[in-house]
């Protein structure tokens, strides 16, 4: 440290000219800084500059000194500024882990948004079918849906889902339409397993004030949410799904909706990630973004106005988006 001060002191002298002036712009005495050169000469074993009563000029070791020295404290100048507007400027890479078919159907369109925005963001979006209870190693934020476990992970619910219940119009048309839950023993039901824990999911239904599951002996048994919804398109039977999967299908009349009277609350959707004091800005920006792509959320119909970003000064960079299947 004392080298480091004394090279400090070495430019100062040489950009002011004499040890009078120096001393005065670092704020001590003409002795201290004429003591610190002489101890920076002793540990470098050469004369630095030569001083007459008059002036001061740099010998040929001084000037290659100065000159490798002064490069080394423009770049440490360089590398603070980038560093403190790297705190305050959302930039760097962020890694992002979402379920498949939420990240597929309803965030990655809107990822154009965030990345107009916020170009100095680079995303890696993780994408899987198998959520787990927590975040995993590598990943500075993840949506998760349904429960999570206790941990000392950041929570930020985003929205809740709903299940409903749904099937062909074909398959309709040729096996009556269910009005009540208990109608559904004379239906072909399709069950879901989840990856979590090898369970098949009781269905739902909302009875008076509380909620009643049922459980449904499927004709058919899928681990995943779009494969199950493929499955009731195709006319093989009805299915319960959060909303989210099968809503464009209602819409486009591919499937169509029963025992809306009896819909209930699904989960919730969550971000989470690891607690820290000071959130990064680039984290910061991307949970905002999720917010509001969320509220309301994008499947519901007030949703289509989509996500409206803050105003803020935009930071050229490359656009980088990764997928990680």
């Amino acid at each position: 440290m004392d080298r480091l001060h004394g090279i400090f002191v070495f430019l100062r002298v040489v950009e002011v000219g004499t040890l009078s002036a120096a001393a005065r712009a670092l704020g001590v005495s003409t002795a201290a800084v004429s003591a610190a050169l002489a101890r920076l000469e002793r540990k470098l074993a050469v004369r630095l500059l030569n001083r007459t009563t008059r002036r001061l000029s740099l010998t040929a070791e001084g000037a290659e000194l100065y000159s490798r020295c002064k490069q080394i404290t423009a770049d440490l100048e360089e590398a603070e500024l980038a560093v403190g507007r790297a705190g305050r400027v959302p930039s760097g890479r962020l890694r992002v882990g979402v379920p498949s078919a939420l990240g597929r159907m309803w965030l990655v369109p809107r990822l154009p948004e965030f990345v107009r925005d916020y170009p100095a963001v680079s995303l890696e979006i993780v994408c899987t079918d198998f959520v787990p209870y927590t975040i995993e190693d590598g990943l500075d934020v993840a949506v998760q849906v349904g429960e999570l476990h206790a941990s000392r992970l950041a929570v930020h619910r985003l929205a809740s889902t709903r299940y409903l219940v749904c099937a062909a119009p074909e398959y309709l048309a040729d096996r009556g339409l269910p009005r009540t839950p208990e109608d559904l023993m004379g239906h072909v039901c399709l069950t879901y397993r989840r990856p979590r824990n090898g369970r098949l999911r009781e269905w739902r239904f909302k009875s008076g004030s509380s909620v009643r599951h049922v459980a449904v002996n499927g004709f058919m048994t899928f681990n995943s949410g779009e494969a199950l919804v493929a499955a009731a398109r195709a006319g093989l039977g009805i299915i319960q799904v959060a909303e989210y999967y099968a809503q464009s299908f209602l819409e486009s009349g591919e499937l169509v909706e029963v025992l809306a009277d009896y819909k209930t609350g699904g989960y919730d959707i969550s971000a989470v990630f690891p607690q820290q004091k000071r959130i990064a800005p680039k984290l910061r920006v991307f949970v905002d973004f999720l917010v509001s792509l969320f509220n309301p959320p994008p499947w519901s119909k007030n949703g289509a106005l989509g996500y409206r970003p803050p105003v803020q000064a935009r930071v050229e960079a490359p656009k980088r988006i990764e997928f990680t299947t």
